[in-house]
């Protein structure tokens, strides 16, 4: 059974953690005014955007690219801050946990993977179809971009196939 156990548990608290500072140094700067940003941060953008031949990055930003981070500032940002503290409530005795894997949670797990998959569609396509890139640019922003299209995916996954994210309900049945 998938669950949010083990390496699992690890990785996924290391994605949401990673994730913070860059939807709020690095996507935050397609959606906010970017003289919100301090002259070095937008710089680290620029040369990230030219270096890579990441035209989504360029500025000024497409609207609707900035219409997808704004999905990202607004809905996902606070749901990390959530999951990091729901996956590490995980390691306090079952009475003392604010937040369970088998209710409200599971659903926003499910609600914010499906969400971030779907927004990471035109996102690949236009990597893919740009005509200004070769197959190893294409390979590089790629790897940029695909975890954040396999990691909410595969907490859609954890969630659609478990009673419990965090595995609590199966193991409690084990002991049964």
């Amino acid at each position: 059974m998938l669950t949010l156990q083990g390496n699992t548990r690890i990785a996924f608290l290391v994605f949401f953690s990673s994730h913070i500072p860059i939807t709020l140094l690095v996507d935050g700067q397609a959606f906010f005014r970017r003289s919100f940003y301090p002259q070095a941060l937008q710089d680290v953008v620029d040369w990230y955007a030219v270096t890579f031949k990441d035209t989504l990055m360029e500025h000024p930003v497409e609207p609707w690219f900035s219409s997808l981070v704004s999905i990202e500032v607004i809905f996902q940002l606070p749901f990390f801050f959530l999951a990091i503290y729901a996956i590490l409530q995980q390691s306090k005795p079952p009475q003392k946990r604010a937040i369970r894997g088998d209710g409200p949670f599971k659903s926003l797990c499910i609600i914010y993977g499906s969400s971030t998959a779907t927004t990471l569609v035109p996102i690949l396509q236009c990597i893919l179809t740009d005509e200004e890139t070769n197959m190893s640019e294409k390979g590089i922003l790629l790897g940029f971009y695909l975890p954040y299209l396999i990691f909410p995916l595969w907490l859609v996954m954890i969630a659609v196939s478990s009673e419990d994210v965090f595995g609590r309900v199966e193991a409690s049945k084990k002991e049964q």
